[in-house]
């Protein structure tokens, strides 16, 4: 056969276009011995130089997958999860339910380190265990999901702004049935949880953070809460509650109660933020009730986080419109100002014992969570005049105590000024916070209701001057 000149150039730009595919073929498949290799090093080494090929290889990866065996598998599937490549999504769904268990495991590690969207498997010529197996890993992966959201919201606690916006990338009905079933502590959130706390302590996160009483509860239960939820289910401690306390110890256990209770919290903030309201107030009200007349264990009545929890629930309740508990908890809080304000407390006495000053600033509090930023404000100047009066009288070294308080109060105010775009008030209390020994300067980028007061150039002019050099890289950085 004979070529003309035109069609000769196009065979060879043809075949200097496939060159690359054919070199990266035959790297495959050489890899794929390697994969084979009965030493682990080997294996390590071509997984390693599988997932560092430059370009597009899903293609390759697909047919090396099909004609593989298991342990080639193996490696292929840590391969394109190393370079989270979605081309064995629909071999890992297989996989799934598969007979060995090597092969089910690390396609479950594949499948749960990709995006949600991309799980899309044709499951038409499947039996029905297949489809069974592959619908429980789907549901799995939304728990887990969620709990991951869930658990971070809680490790990282304040008014960060969407917080829960990850979520949305579920139904919306399921969103709204799955976090019901967290607040209650459904048992079938044990291994979601599990798994996304083992997960959440590979985070590289600053080491302040780290420190915080949450991360280390965290560290100390991590895959540890079987036990919690199976306590939760009936409220007293069965055998198969004892059987985990035995497996993870007794300390272990009780920590791991105070870390569901924070994820259990998050699930009711995820769920105003995420549903509708007028339909979600009166579940919560349900639940709320069915709290108020559970009685625990003494060995746990104090790490249940129940009070916590039914505090949380109310301040939700009034962001759905339903207030009416939580002013009741308020009007109790004023009546308590009020008998101590008449009692003529002892101007001395530190900030902490004043319980009317703690009142007040609770009140804020609740009021600020509750969405109401104009009343917490006045209630937190309110705050700050009590106090600067008591500062006038007292000594020294109570003076120097309510130096402290006067810092959360002016930053507290801060907050909620800016919440209400009154950016130079919020400047100002922020100074003021500063002046009194405010310190936490990193939180001051972290915390959502600064906001819109750190996008004034007057603040990052403050900033710089006045935080220490290695915050002020962050918020050059940022």
């Amino acid at each position: 056969m004979s070529y003309t000149a035109p069609a000769l150039l196009t065979l060879l730009l043809l075949c200097t276009a496939a060159a690359p595919v054919f070199a990266q073929s035959d790297t495959m498949r050489r890899e794929l011995d390697e994969l084979a290799s009965p030493y682990a090093i080997d294996r390590v080494s071509a997984i390693h130089r599988i997932a560092a090929l430059e370009g597009d290889i899903a293609a390759d990866l697909r047919v090396a997958y099909r004609f593989a065996e298991t342990p080639e598998r193996l490696g292929l599937l840590e391969a394109a999860r190393i370079r989270a490549d979605a081309a064995l999504v629909q071999h890992a769904a297989e996989a799934v339910n598969h007979d060995d268990d090597r092969l089910q495991e690390h396609a479950r590690d594949y499948l749960l380190s990709l995006p949600f969207a991309v799980l899309v498997a044709d499951n038409s010529e499947w039996d029905d265990a297949a489809k069974t197996a592959w619908d429980d890993f789907v549901l799995f992966r939304v728990r887990r999901d969620i709990v991951r959201a869930l658990l971070l919201a809680h490790l990282m606690p304040g008014k960060y702004y969407g917080q829960f916006e990850g979520l949305a990338a579920f139904d919306s009905d399921l969103l709204h049935r799955e976090l019901i079933r967290m607040l209650t502590a459904d048992a079938g959130f044990a291994a979601p949880m599990n798994r996304a706390s083992t997960e959440l302590l590979t985070l590289r996160i600053p080491t302040s953070r780290s420190l915080a009483t949450n991360w280390r509860r965290l560290h100390q239960t991590a895959g540890a809460y079987e036990p919690v939820f199976a306590y939760l289910r009936n409220m007293y401690a069965t055998a198969e509650v004892e059987q985990g306390v035995r497996k993870h110890s007794r300390s272990v256990y009780l920590a791991a109660h105070e870390v569901v209770s924070g994820v259990r919290q998050a699930a009711v903030r995820a769920l105003v933020e995420t549903s509708e309201k007028s339909s979600l107030a009166g579940e919560l009200a349900a639940y709320y009730h069915v709290l108020r007349v559970q009685m625990p264990e003494r060995e746990v009545v104090n790490v249940l986080g129940t009070d916590a929890l039914m505090l949380e629930l109310e301040v939700m309740l009034a962001r759905c419109g339903d207030d009416v508990l939580l002013q009741a908890r308020i009007a109790t809080l004023r009546a308590q100002i009020q008998r101590d304000q008449a009692q003529q407390a002892n101007v001395n006495m530190r900030p902490t014992a004043r319980t009317d000053l703690m009142a007040t600033n609770e009140i804020a509090h609740l009021l600020l969570r509750a969405g109401d930023a104009a009343s917490a404000e006045l209630e937190w100047q309110a705050a700050a005049d009590a106090a600067l009066a008591l500062a006038r009288e007292t000594d020294a070294r109570n003076r120097a105590s309510l130096a402290s308080y006067l810092a959360a109060v002016y930053y507290n105010l801060a907050c909620t000024q800016s919440l209400q775009a009154k950016l130079t008030r919020s400047m100002a209390s922020l100074k003021k916070a500063v002046e009194y020994g405010y310190r936490d300067f990193s939180w001051m980028l972290d915390d959502g209701d600064l906001m819109q007061v750190r996008q004034l150039d007057a603040f990052r002019a403050w900033f710089e001057n006045t935080a220490p050099p290695s915050v002020v890289d962050r918020l050059v950085r940022d």
